[in-house]
């Protein structure tokens, strides 16, 4: 699919191509085999899942971060919920950062993407909160002792878990995300 991606770019119908959902084994698989360097991943990203190893490792090789569900995705489905997911709106520390600031926590979540360098893209179809996400991110930030609050607030809760992506056979969602540091076997 990569070499196919790196083909519309030659022809000029694309301006960058990029990848999703990667994990370092996967890119560490991946990378040295791509012709044209991804210009940006896009994975969850938000205060209770943080991916503070894998962040870095796409900032330290100049792939752009963007993250999906940066507020934590509280409408997703009820078939990728479980009862240990901590949305980031639930978060006191969120909520505390947000009443202190006299905003919604939703605002929290944006800003504080936005100012770890992430392009956060949260899902909305208003054009009402389309317009305050847009505008939250570009005034008043937050201090540099809330960014830290929220670093420490990480509970690595991985809200996406993929589990209806798995295939037959397969032990479990666990199997996509290179748990163990190494790439599955895909006949596990």
């Amino acid at each position: 699919m990569w070499r196919q991606m790196e083909q519309l770019y030659d022809m000029g119908l694309v301006k960058e191509v990029a990848m999703s959902n990667m994990t370092i084994p996967k890119f560490e698989a991946v990378l040295p085999k791509c012709r044209i360097k991804p210009f940006a991943h896009q994975m969850e990203l938000h205060p209770a899942f943080q991916q503070n190893e894998l962040l870095e490792y796409c900032k330290d090789r100049g792939i752009f971060p963007i993250g999906y569900c940066p507020i934590g995705s509280p409408n997703r489905p009820d078939r990728d919920k479980t009862p240990y997911d901590v949305t980031d709106t639930e978060m006191q520390e969120i909520v505390q950062i947000a009443n202190a600031h006299g905003i919604h926590p939703v605002s929290v979540c944006l800003k504080w993407a936005a100012q770890k360098g992430i392009a956060p893209i949260p899902l909305s179809c208003s054009e009402r909160n389309i317009k305050s996400n847009y505008g939250c991110v570009h005034s008043n930030p937050l201090t540099q002792a809330e960014m830290d609050l929220i670093s420490k607030a990480d509970k690595n809760c991985r809200l996406v878990k993929g589990h209806v992506f798995l295939w037959e056979g397969a032990s479990d969602w666990r199997a996509l995300w290179d748990e163990s540091g190494i790439i599955c076997d895909w006949n596990d």
